[in-house]
C-alpha cells in the first residue's frame, strides 16, 4: 500500500514537471513612451500563439495567450505614461495581458518577433492616444473581423479632420500652463502664473464657446498638476484642430514686456525663446518626476507629412493671432517666435503657446490682472481662431 502511494505521488510529480515544462515562459516585460504614445514589449522562451482584442469601459486592450509561466518584475509593469494598468495571469485554460489606456488609444502595430540573437521571441505592441471616435471605430472593425493579430492601417487613423468625420466641429484646446505644486512664474508681488493662466483660460474659454461654432475644453479647470505629455494627449483625445497653452512667465531682460506667440521648432529663434522653453519643458520635474526626452528619428513617412502640414497650420494660426493681437494688446518686438516647447509637440494638433505678458513687469502685471485687458486679449484670440478655422476648413475641403 505505501509502496503504491509513493508511485502515485512519483506519477503526479512527473505530470506536473510535465505541465510545467509545456507552459510559455514570460520572461521580460518593459515599456517607454509617454502619454501621447507608447511601446511595450514582453518576451518569451518560445513563439506565442496569440490572439488581441479591445474593450471598453474602461478601454483595454486585451491579448489572450496560451498558458504561460510569468518570470516578470513588478516593478517593469508599474503603470507610466498612457498605460493606467497592467494585469496578467492564468485564466485557466489560457492566460491574458490586459493593458488599460488612460483613456482611448490605438493599436498601431502589434507584432510577434523572433529576437535576433534566436533566444526566444516577442510581443511588440506600439499603441497611441486616440479619440473615443476612433476607438468605436476599432471596436466595430474588431466585430466585423472578429480580432486579428494584424493591425488596423495607419491610414485609417491618422490626421482626421472634417474630411473623414463629417460630424466634427472645429475644436479647440485651451491649456492653461502650470498648476499644482507647479506654481510657475511669480511676480515680485505674489502674482503666481499658474492662477493667471486658469483665469485667462476660462474666460477665453466661455467667448469661444459664445460663438456657437466651437467644441471647446480645457486640459484643466482646476488648481491641478498635468505632465506635458498629459496636455498633449488631452488634445488628441478631443482631436483637437487647435491647441492653445496659455502663460505668462518672467524674464531677466530688463524693460521687456508685451505679449508673444511661439510655435515649435528644432532651432529656437532666438536666445530668449530657447530660455523660455527650457524652463517650461522643467515642468515635468515637478512632483519628483524626471522625463527623458525622446528625440527618436521619425521613419514613418505618413506621420512625417502629418508633422509637416501641422506645422504649416500652426505657424498660419500663428501669423493670424500676432496680427489680431497686435489691434488690441501690446506685443514684443519680433513677437512671432518659436523653440522646442513639449506642449507643442502632438503631431496632428496644431498648436501654439501664447505668453501673453511678463509678470517680471509690474505694467504686463496690472493688464494680466485687469478684467477689461484680459476681455480684449480673450476676444482678439478669438478672432484669430474664426479666422484660422475658416481657413483651415477650406484647406482641408479643398484638399
Amino acid at each position: 500500500m505505501a509502496w503504491a502511494l509513493f508511485l502515485l505521488a512519483m506519477l503526479l510529480g512527473l505530470t506536473a514537471v510535465s505541465r510545467a515544462d509545456s507552459l510559455l515562459g514570460a520572461t521580460g516585460y518593459k515599456m517607454a513612451g509617454d502619454a501621447t504614445r507608447m511601446r511595450i514589449v514582453m518576451s518569451f522562451d518560445r513563439e506565442p500563439d496569440i490572439k488581441w482584442f479591445l474593450l471598453r469601459s474602461p478601454n483595454r486592450l486585451v491579448v489572450d495567450l496560451p498558458r504561460t509561466r510569468f518570470a516578470i518584475s513588478a516593478k517593469d509593469v508599474k503603470p507610466r505614461g498612457l498605460v493606467q494598468a497592467v494585469r496578467y495571469g492564468d485564466q485557466g485554460d489560457g492566460s491574458r495581458l490586459i493593458l488599460t489606456g488612460k483613456g482611448p488609444f490605438a493599436i498601431d502595430k502589434l507584432d510577434v518577433l523572433k529576437n535576433d540573437d534566436g533566444s526566444g521571441y516577442r510581443i511588440a505592441i506600439d499603441m497611441s492616444a486616440a479619440s473615443e471616435r476612433e476607438f468605436d471605430q476599432a471596436l466595430a472593425n474588431q466585430a466585423l473581423t472578429t480580432g486579428s493579430t494584424v493591425s488596423t492601417d495607419k491610414g485609417g487613423r491618422v490626421g482626421t479632420g472634417p474630411i473623414s468625420n463629417p460630424g466634427h466641429r472645429f475644436t479647440v484646446v485651451i491649456d492653461p500652463g502650470h498648476g499644482g505644486v507647479d506654481g510657475g512664474a511669480e511676480s515680485a508681488a505674489g502674482t503666481v502664473e499658474k492662477n493667471v493662466t486658469l483665469a485667462f483660460a476660462a474666460e477665453l474659454r466661455d467667448r469661444l464657446a459664445a460663438v456657437g461654432k466651437y467644441d471647446v475644453f480645457m486640459t484643466r479647470d482646476s488648481d491641478e498638476y498635468l505632465r506635458l505629455d498629459d496636455r498633449v494627449r488631452i488634445a488628441r483625445q478631443h482631436e483637437a484642430d487647435l491647441l492653445i497653452s496659455i502663460h505668462a512667465d518672467t524674464i531677466n531682460v530688463r524693460g521687456l514686456r508685451g505679449a508673444t506667440v511661439y510655435t515649435l521648432s528644432d532651432k529656437a529663434s532666438d536666445p530668449e525663446a530657447q530660455a523660455l522653453a527650457d524652463r517650461e519643458n522643467l515642468s515635468d520635474q515637478f512632483a519628483g518626476m524626471v522625463i527623458k526626452d525622446d528625440n527618436k528619428e521619425v521613419t514613418d513617412i505618413l506621420i512625417d507629412l502629418i508633422r509637416r502640414e501641422t506645422h504649416s497650420f500652426s505657424m498660419s494660426f500663428a501669423h493670424t493671432l500676432v496680427g489680431q493681437l497686435s489691434t488690441s494688446v501690446g506685443l514684443i518686438n519680433n513677437p512671432q517666435r518659436s523653440a522646442g516647447f513639449k506642449v507643442l509637440k502632438a503631431p496632428d494638433v496644431p498648436s501654439v503657446l501664447v505668453e501673453l505678458g511678463y509678470l517680471s513687469n509690474a505694467k504686463d502685471e496690472a493688464q494680466l490682472l485687469n478684467a477689461d485687458w484680459r476681455g480684449k486679449a480673450a476676444q482678439s484670440i478669438t478672432n484669430a481662431v474664426a479666422l484660422f478655422a475658416t481657413a483651415k476648413t477650406a484647406a482641408r475641403a479643398g484638399g
